[in-house]
């Protein structure tokens, strides 16, 4: 008995519909852009997860996956939960452009966030430009101040969340200035990390009409063992009323130390990028070998206000965060790092950071992709992250922050002034 015609013309109507179904849902998941699924959304981190730098890129990661894990708890961004893909490049600019591929195209992620150095940055960038060029891929919040990614060509691909370099240089400059002192000091790494802080100071100190008055290198690497004798004396040598030292914490701190072992009690500044957690520890243990004070005089400038400042909404909620989730070190990547305390510059900034990209994300809305993130972060405006300043976005702005806070530690922690001049002499 044949079949009916009906029931014959509706069958190959039905497979008609499953075969359309079925090539539209492939064509979909080939069209998806990397990194974003229905439950899911990917960032890769390159960064510096082993070798003697790998406490810059754990901390960051620490800070933004307390953050993350946050917002998954909740639910996640419409729907989506929020993960990162950590990539090593051990601080080593040659190692920095293969992390950064690895993450695009082998894993590949929605955008690179979190990245730290500014030399592996520079490797970085090229190989974003000619992704962002074919595919729109982009770079949120690296954890530098150097100027190139706030520039062009690669600014388009890059969301800065943190100050600049030469913001932060330019704000203890005019402290200074302020408080009568012209007569400065460099103390900074021999390469090219060493001349983008050279470079922010002589920009600071042109607007004065003044220039250095002794430019002391230090060769990369030196650990805090290495005597700063020699550098100390052109400073001296030079009648330097206050010093600027851009460079790693132990260089730094070993700069500090020589200095005050020596009687020599000027104020001395670094910025973010030193590392300050780092340094104070280097010489909190000093002063109990010496039994003399080390850390008087000392003024850092940060990206983020003090961990210690409960005041700020953002910092109550990355402390509440930090304790719930007590993030260690991403599993499978780098080693060798074990975080010395729960909070951190580092992490806060990890955290602020996350917190911005968190803030477009839900934006954009449920229907992401590269270029609906980069439309909406571009249309953010001014908005607000709990810091009592305003974070903005737009086509022309690039960077969510611009404020810089000076901080200075005491015996009862990190503290945040808005006067240098009252906590030094």
């Amino acid at each position: 008995m044949s079949p009916s015609p009906r029931r014959d013309v509706k069958r190959p109507r039905a497979w008609a519909r499953w075969l359309l179904l079925g090539a539209l849902t492939c064509a979909g998941a080939a069209l998806a852009d990397p990194g974003v699924s229905a439950t899911e959304v990917v960032l890769g981190q390159p960064a510096a997860f082993s070798g003697p730098s790998a406490g810059l890129g754990v901390e960051m990661w620490r800070g933004a996956s307390a953050a993350f894990a946050e917002a998954n708890a909740a639910g996640g961004v419409h729907g989506r939960r929020v993960r990162i893909v950590a990539a090593d490049d051990a601080f080593n600019p040659e190692q920095a452009a293969p992390a950064a591929l690895r993450l695009l195209k082998e894993q590949q992620v929605f955008a690179l966030f979190g990245g730290v150095g500014d030399a592996t940055l520079m490797k970085v960038l090229p190989v974003l430009l000619r992704a962002s060029q074919r595919e729109q891929a982009l770079y949120f919040a690296p954890a530098s101040g150097a100027q190139p990614q706030r520039e062009p060509p690669w600014e388009t691909a890059v969301f800065n969340v943190r100050a600049s370099y030469r913001q932060e240089i330019r704000a203890i400059v005019d402290a200074f200035i302020a408080l009568g002192r012209r007569r400065i000091g460099l103390f900074v790494q021999n390469d090219a990390f060493g001349a983008i802080g050279r470079d922010a100071i002589l920009r600071a100190l042109q607007d004065y009409g003044i220039k250095p008055v002794a430019d002391a290198t230090y060769r990369k690497g030196q650990d805090y063992a290495t005597s700063t004798r020699p550098q100390l004396d052109v400073l001296r040598a030079g009648g330097a009323d206050v010093i600027i030292a851009i460079g790693t914490s132990q260089a730094c701190a070993a700069l500090i130390r020589d200095a005050r072992l020596s009687g020599w009690d000027i104020p001395i500044h670094s910025p973010s990028v030193v590392g300050a957690d780092a340094l104070v520890s280097l010489l909190r243990d000093e002063e109990q070998r010496v039994h003399k004070p080390l850390l008087d005089n000392l003024i850092f400038t940060q990206v983020v206000p003090s961990y210690d400042d409960t005041g700020l909404e953002l910092v109550q909620q990355y402390r509440a965060a930090m304790e719930r989730y007590r993030p260690t070190a991403p599993a499978g990547v780098g080693g060798g790092y074990t975080p010395p305390a729960l909070y951190s510059f580092g992490s806060l900034e990890g955290y602020l950071s996350a917190r911005a990209f968190l803030a477009v994300l839900d934006k954009a809305g449920p229907e992401l992709t590269r270029q609906r993130f980069h439309e909406t972060a571009e249309a953010m405006g001014k908005f607000d992250l709990g810091l009592r300043a305003v974070g903005e976005l737009s086509p022309t702005r690039h960077q969510v922050l611009s404020k810089v806070w000076f901080t200075y530690f005491t015996a009862d922690g990190w503290r945040t002034t808005s006067a240098p001049g009252t906590v030094l002499r």
